[in-house]
This record gives structure tokens, sequence and C-alpha cells, in this order.
């Protein structure tokens, strides 16, 4: 099972054939967007790649789910939970390889300054209070979206950042809170990109594009063996480069 996640700026409105061009290139099985709120550009995705799919508006931007596979139920709990600033869709798709998994596509507020993490945590808290019974039943489940986040074995170069970052790295006297993705692996979850290549994670950036200093896009894992986790990517070609202001990220499990 493939699946790619991936921000795609802004609902993509005139990027649509690049934006697929991008993730058709992953073969993905099942796709995570955020920023999808053009549902003309949500559908010409989907035809390309032959996947149905769910449509979450949230109370900015919009989160969707595309598979190849059967989608049996989704939620959008943007739409019931105002603490949520921006997107988070749930959905269960029934997998050849696990059986159903439950899906997490979540988008959360941004900025990097010490009040943005604290909302942040506020947002996240909702998240896992979501997937609690996930987790105490240990069924299967993946979360994956833009967490506006940094984890705390990154190797964060402010000069390889925006400019609206490296003022927030100097407001906070020389650091970005890592509090967030902590949180997430102190609840049990497993950042699949450092489960699979530690380097990589560690050492390169999904945002933005033309400042690739920040890891900020995930998918976590909960309730799956550790060796299914196998190749984990940031998809950096040209083409990504223009297609969004955020590079993909993706995971395979065996």
């Amino acid at each position: 099972m493939r699946i790619v996640s991936y921000n795609i700026l802004d609902g993509g409105e005139g990027r649509a054939d690049p934006l697929a061009e991008v993730i058709e290139a992953q073969r993905p099985d099942v796709v995570a967007l955020v920023e999808a709120e053009d549902l003309t550009v949500v559908e010409r995705i989907a035809k390309r790649l032959k996947m149905d799919f769910v449509h979450a508006p949230g109370n900015s931007h919009a989160s969707v789910l595309m598979s190849r596979w059967t989608i049996r139920e989704s939620i959008n709990h943007a739409a019931l939970r105002p603490e949520l600033e921006k997107s988070l869709l749930q959905a269960t798709v029934a997998t050849p390889e696990i059986g159903e998994v439950s899906f997490g596509v979540v988008h959360l507020h941004a900025h990097g300054r010490e009040p943005d993490e604290e909302q942040r945590e506020r947002e996240l808290a909702v998240l896992l209070d979501v997937f609690r019974a996930d987790r105490e039943s240990k069924r299967a489940h993946i979360i994956c979206g833009d967490f506006n986040a940094n984890a705390p074995s990154q190797q964060i170069d402010p000069a390889r950042t925006k400019e609206r970052t490296r003022k927030d790295w100097a407001a906070n006297g020389g650091m970005l809170p890592r509090r967030v993705v902590q949180a997430m692996l102190d609840a049990g979850y497993v950042d699949s990109l450092h489960a699979v290549d530690r380097d990589t994670a560690e050492t390169t950036g999904t945002f933005s594009t033309q400042f690739p200093g920040q890891r900020v896009d995930y998918i976590f894992t909960h309730g799956i063996d550790l060796p299914r986790l196998r190749r984990g990517s940031i998809e950096q070609d040209r083409l990504a480069t223009y297609a969004s202001d955020h590079y993909p990220v993706g995971l395979e499990i065996g």
C-alpha cells in the first residue's frame, strides 16, 4: 500500500494537471490532500488517478482523502469542532493489506512563534481525542497532513527557511517549538519517514519548495508493525518544486 500526503496550496486552482502528475508518479493507493478547497481541482485529480474521494471543507481550507479502494465512512470533524482552525477529515478505507484502516487528514495552525505552538497543541488535543478509540482498541490507523510543526530530531538551519520563519526563530530566542510532534510520538504514533529513513527525516524539508528548511508534513502510523513500514519519501523532483509550496511525502506499507 502506497500513501501520499500533499498540501496543494490554496486549492490548486490552475495547477490540477501538474499536481496530478506529481502524485501519479508515486503510484499511490491512497492520497491525502490539504488546502484542497477547490472541488473542480479535486475532481480533476481524482479522475486522472481513477480514485474515489471524500471532500471535507474546513473552517478554513479543506481536507480530502482519495483511494482506489472503497471508502466506507467519513466524518468532517472541522464542521463539528470549532476549536479546529483549518480542517480534519476522518475516513475508513477497506485495504487489502491491513483490512479496514482509519485515516486522518489534518491541517493545523501555521507559523512558528510560541502562541502558534500553543494553538496547535489545542488543536492536537482534538485530533488525539478523535482517534482515542482507535488507539485504545489498537486498531491500525494513519494520520497524515500538514502539521505546521517541527520534529524534535530535525536539524533546522534558519537560513534555509522563509523570511517569516527566520523572524519567528529570532523572536523565540533562536529556536522553533517542537512540542506538537513530540506529543504525537508520546501518544504512540510512529513518524514513518523517521522510522524508515532517519537521515532524510532529520535533514530534508517539505516546506517551502523555494526555502525547504522545515519538515512540517507527516504520515504518522499507529498499530502497524514497524517491519511493514518500507520506503518513505519526500518527492522533490522539478515539477514538484513548482506545483505547490509544499513537497509531498510518501510511505509504502508492506
